[in-house]
């Protein structure tokens, strides 16, 4: 599990120099500009708690390695209410009919997103072995930390402006991310002296893979529709 682990590290630190990555970086943006991409991220949120509730999760747990799984499930299942508070602070929230939205939801905007979405129920689907989807959470994890650490700070540059607080793309979130699951309980020294045969270790990093794929082709589409809005 440590190579796993080590490979998760990599794709990390390719992740964190994707474009969107360095906008929201970018200082000379308004943060609330920087922040326009919010309503891309709904697929994603909303099925999010989904995945933890009835993919990722099995109860009872047949074994410790499930236990860890569980766990972040529970502490991630209702997330998305976080986001749908900061829609209405960053002011993205306007009235439309139903039917607009969905449109929006299913639209050529959001596809790559849904197909992120697509990606990790399919793969997680795929698992039945409990080790398997404990490297997808922290393949998962680690696309996470790379992107609400940067929002985070976004939000924070925003809150001195607006005197607002936003949960899900501020330090609230990011405060809870932070250390799953690995960090969590000093849990990586139980991680690392996991044994994957070689079977599962390719396996393992061909789902890693997958997952940062999937992740950072979904980012472009958040950049595209970032840089096509105009906040006012």
């Amino acid at each position: 599990m440590k190579k796993i682990l080590e490979f998760i590290d990599i794709k990390q630190q390719e992740f964190a120099q994707v474009p969107l990555m360095k906008f929201l970086e970018d200082k000379t943006i308004d943060p609330s500009q920087r922040l326009a991409f919010a309503p891309c991220v709904a697929p994603f949120a909303m099925n999010f708690g989904d995945l933890n509730k009835y993919i990722l999760r099995e109860e009872p747990a047949k074994n410790e390695i499930q236990k860890i799984v569980n766990q972040h499930t529970y502490e991630d299942e209702n997330h998305w209410m976080w986001f749908l508070e900061d829609l209405v602070t960053l002011n993205l929230d306007p009235s439309q009919k139903f039917s607009d939205s969905l449109r929006f939801m299913w639209g050529e905007e959001t596809k790559k997103t849904r197909a992120c979405c697509n990606t990790l129920i399919a793969i997680c689907i795929s698992q039945v072995e409990p080790i398997q989807k404990l490297v997808i959470v922290e393949a998962i994890e680690a696309t996470g930390n790379v992107i609400l650490s940067r929002t985070a700070q976004v939000a924070k540059e925003l809150q001195q402006i607006t005197q607002k607080q936003y949960h899900y793309f501020g330090e609230h979130h990011f405060a809870v991310e932070t250390g799953h699951t690995r960090g969590e309980f000093n849990i990586e020294p139980f991680l690392e002296t996991l044994e994957l045969n070689q079977q599962q270790t390719q396996e393992s990093l061909e789902l890693v893979k997958a997952v940062f794929k999937a992740f950072t082709e979904a980012t472009e589409e958040m950049l595209e529709f970032a840089l096509s809005r105009q906040i006012k």
